[in-house]
């Protein structure tokens, strides 16, 4: 973990040191989970933070660096007739690095753009079961928590804003491989895995300008 940190770090050094113009950005997205075909599973809800800098290389490369939060539920097989369901949280913390590649003028009032993105999580996972005996109920958590390494793509448009700054918004079509299954897997290690593919969904991003780009 110390090790990616001082990575990201770095990149964000260097980067910045190179870069000809940044901006730092906020953003805020949807995301359900992707399943295999074969598994009846329901898709899972999860919301996204997150907060960066964009930094202009090239005419056409605009590196960001990324610090993300995502939450949501986990939910189980939509036919599963287990008595003591137990209700499955998570929350990742992401960093990223994505070499973003700008198609059009960016002078322009739009431009699209396409987001290959590396990203390291930590990924924490909670159970909690509510059983109902003759004592009374009784609610048991576990939770444990992992590392994963992977990656993700993106396409999107961003929209100028006609001011003396370089403000902009932008709408993303985004799909991470980002596997929460595992952490509820190695939760339960007897059972069948449910080896989620990923998440996909939308983010909205908003850019501050320091100064217009050129």
């Amino acid at each position: 973990m110390r090790k990616i940190i001082l990575l990201f770090v770095f990149l964000f050094t260097t980067v910045n040191s190179n870069a000809q113009e940044r901006r730092p950005f906020v953003g805020l997205g949807g995301f359900l989970h992707l399943y295999s075909f074969e598994k009846d599973l329901q898709s899972s809800p999860a919301m996204s933070f997150s907060a960066g800098a964009e930094y202009k290389l090239f005419d056409f490369l605009l590196p960001e660096v990324e610090a993300n939060y995502m939450f949501g539920k986990f939910k189980n097989n939509v036919y599963s007739n287990t008595a003591d369901n137990p209700d499955k949280t998570f929350s990742t913390v992401n960093f990223s690095f994505t070499p973003k590649i700008a198609l059009g003028e960016q002078s322009e009032s739009a431009y699209l753009q396409i987001m290959p993105k590396y990203t390291f999580s930590l990924v924490n996972a909670t159970e909690k079961i509510n059983t109902t005996g003759q004592l009374g109920s009784r609610t048991t958590e576990r939770s444990t928590s992992m590392s994963q390494h992977n990656f993700g793509i993106g396409i999107g448009i961003v929209l100028n804003f006609n001011t003396w700054y370089s403000n902009a918004m932008a709408f993303n079509l985004c799909y991470n491989s980002i596997r929460v299954s595992q952490a509820f897997d190695k939760l339960n290690p007897s059972s069948e895995p449910t080896d989620n593919l990923g998440v996909y969904g939308i983010e909205i991003k908003y850019y501050f300008g320091v100064k217009r780009l050129k």
